[in-house]
């Protein structure tokens, strides 16, 4: 029975901890001095106020001990509990660095749900971004990436987790159980089947962990169409074909595509 009630202790927050025992710490001098002195501190309001600003250090002096023993238990409160309240600040300080660096490297888990995820960061889903936050458009944006170490741009809007989107771990980190959809584009720095099968390797790894979820797959060679397709793709993106057929219409003059 004492090492589940051990064990449950120890899943409790640092920092919950520790608000529990300031507030049991005011509480219980605010009590006390109430007791001790009950002209100067006629209710416990007055007892658990004074004992907020002592342990805050601000010293407001509008409830002070007059008897000696009031004033011993004053000092003592000063000497614990403003000890607890710097740590408390410290850890939430700590905290809050803590996070922005995660979010920063890419290794904070994002939360949120009906997200929208883009894998690779390249010009594409660079646009991509740009033009949903164009539009207003208020969907979470999360991207995923192993070729960057830090987040590209704190300022543009989306949630970065660096890793390797075939692997479970990583799109968990990415809510991916959770989210609408799934943006899959191809890495042009590979090899055009190494690229399409990472990107297969991607949709199905997604479709595992959510199977309902909207997927558009880039694909480069045509040769991968159906594998895609099989892998359970909603929607195929096939570039190469999409980018010959703009070139061969401005070679024959047949369209004019500004450049």
């Amino acid at each position: 029975m004492i090492q589940k009630i051990t064990s449950h202790i120890s899943k409790i927050p640092k920092i919950t901890k520790l608000v529990i025992i300031i507030l049991i710490l005011i509480t219980l001098f605010g009590f006390t001095m109430t007791i001790i002195e009950p002209k100067t501190f006629p209710s416990i309001l007055e007892g658990i106020w004074w004992a907020i600003v002592t342990t805050s250090t601000v010293g407001y002096g509008d409830y002070t001990p007059v008897t000696i023993v009031g004033k011993l238990i004053g000092i003592l409160l000063i000497f614990i509990g403003a000890g607890f309240v710097t740590t408390y600040f410290a850890t939430v300080s700590s905290a809050a660095i803590s996070s922005e660096e995660k979010l920063m490297n890419g290794t904070k888990d994002f939360t949120e749900e009906n997200h929208y995820i883009i894998v690779g960061w390249n010009e594409r889903s660079k646009n991509i971004i740009s033009r949903l936050h164009e539009q207003k458009s208020k969907v979470p944006i999360v991207l995923i990436d192993q070729t960057l170490r830090k987040h590209p741009d704190r300022h543009f809007g989306f949630h970065f987790i660096n890793g390797k989107a075939t692997e479970d771990n990583v799109l968990l980190k990415a809510n991916i159980q959770k989210a609408a959809r799934i943006l899959i584009t191809a890495d042009f720095k590979q090899q055009e089947f190494q690229a399409d099968m990472f990107s297969i390797l991607t949709l199905i790894a997604s479709k595992g962990l959510n199977p309902n979820i909207y997927s558009c797959v880039e694909i480069l060679t045509l040769s991968q169409m159906e594998n895609a397709k099989r892998a359970g793709a909603d929607h195929i993106i096939q570039t190469n074909i999409f980018a010959g057929a703009i070139m061969v219409n401005v070679l024959t003059g047949e369209n004019n595509y500004g450049t």
